[in-house]
């Protein structure tokens, strides 16, 4: 006799209770009040399956992650298909369906295996998703915050749309690095969004910061405390979502991984972000500042099974290289270093430029803006030409421009 959860809408509670009751072979065995009960319920491994309403208090696409990570299924109740798979409910009911239905979606359930979620709209010939980039790294500052806005600004010089998301838990310095004066935070907006089943469906409608019409912004978090507004699940559907809109999503995270407390609940876990962010890239650019300590801790980094299962996806950086701190020839040193310890050399190597980085962050700008024939702009240039394609619209716009 299959364990049953049921976490619907108020509406619906009692009539899909007496339906439920009246069937043989199926058993309730609770009716949790919000997200915290239903979660606390299914890890006991009591339930079988949870039957979810559309529009149960805190019902999101993490919550449901959650949900199946216990073992226990889901079975979705509501009108709308599109929304139930984008919270990660693949199998659902309408709330009005007949006793003989709902017996029969529950076996299909118990006998399922896991399965990815439906996609929300049929294969088309449309619009080519974007890149999604995550700008990651080790500790001790080596420019993640740097690197994504230029990264980001160059994808967009090479004719790409472009947005800029930070999703640094920890300290969000993307607005800063620009000059910009938000006072709301665009990531929790659009992660409310998103939770909400009412995701933005074109560019216009995305909460962002213009820095020019095709370099956009999605700002971080204003207060770090505010961190439980970026859950996982969510954000990698946000990046997903924001990749059916651009050309390409640049993602700048913390470089934390784990929990801060080792026996916290999952469920609120601070860095979770990033994880989600490493996950839903096609590309995880790792960056090291240029010296003995930082390439340290990069050989480390490179050894943990974290990286291993980027290993396929990863591209390494290696920022601030200067002879003073590794040796001359710096560039030749790192390589041999790095094949040395890691197996493997770095894939680009950024120069320290501190006056021009310091000239673009007092004045609010790109490198590319601030000084465009510096060493480094052009090492950015050339990592956006190598990590992203050039759109056709580059060519448009340099034949217009003569």
């Amino acid at each position: 006799m299959p364990q049953v959860l049921l976490a619907v809408d108020f509406e619906f509670d009692l009539i899909l209770f007496e339906l439920l009751s009246d069937l043989d072979d199926v058993e309730v065995v609770a009716r949790p009040a919000d997200e915290v009960e239903l979660l606390a319920l299914c890890r006991t491994g009591d339930a079988d399956v949870a039957i979810l309403g559309e529009y149960f208090p805190g019902l999101d696409a993490e919550v449901v992650a959650q949900i199946q990570a216990t073992g226990t299924k889901v079975l979705g109740v509501g009108a709308d298909e599109s929304a139930l798979a984008r919270l990660g409910i693949t199998a659902s009911v309408p709330a009005t369906a007949e006793a003989a239905v709902v017996s029969r979606a529950l076996d299909d359930v118990l006998r399922s295996a896991v399965v990815p979620p439906r996609p929300s709209a049929p294969p088309s010939r449309g619009r080519a998703k974007g890149r999604i980039i995550t700008v990651w790294g080790t500790g001790s500052s080596p420019g993640r915050t740097l690197t994504a806005v230029n990264l980001a600004d160059q994808a967009a010089r090479l004719g790409n749309r472009s947005v800029l998301v930070d999703a640094d838990t920890v300290g969000a310095m993307a607005a800063t690095t620009l000059g910009l004066t938000e006072e709301s935070s665009h990531l929790a907006s659009l992660c409310r969004l998103t939770a909400e089943k009412s995701p933005p469906t074109e560019v216009a409608a995305v909460p962002h910061a213009s820095v020019r019409e095709d370099f956009h912004v999605v700002t971080g978090l204003t207060r770090p405390e505010r961190w439980p507004e970026v859950r996982g699940a969510v954000l990698r559907t946000v990046l997903h979502d924001l990749a059916g809109l651009y050309d390409v999503v640049i993602v700048d995270v913390s470089d934390r991984l784990d929990p801060d407390d080792d026996f916290a609940d999952p469920f609120y876990d601070r860095h979770a972000a990033t994880r989600s962010a490493l996950d839903a890239a096609d590309t995880v650019l790792v960056l090291a500042s240029g010296d003995p300590i930082g390439l340290q801790k990069l050989v480390r980094l490179l050894g943990t099974d974290r990286a291993e299962t980027l290993r396929e996806r990863m591209r390494i950086g290696i920022t601030k290289v200067r002879a003073s701190a590794v040796g001359a020839p710096a560039e030749a040193r790192i390589r041999e270093a790095l094949e040395r310890f890691a197996g493997r050399a770095p894939d680009f190597v950024f120069s320290d430029d501190r006056a021009s980085v310091d000239a673009a962050l007092l004045a609010g700008r790109t490198l590319g803006e601030a000084n465009p024939r510096s060493a480094l702009t052009r090492e950015f240039a050339e990592a956006a030409a190598q990590l992203v394609p050039a759109h056709k619209r580059a060519r448009r716009r340099e034949r217009l421009r003569s």
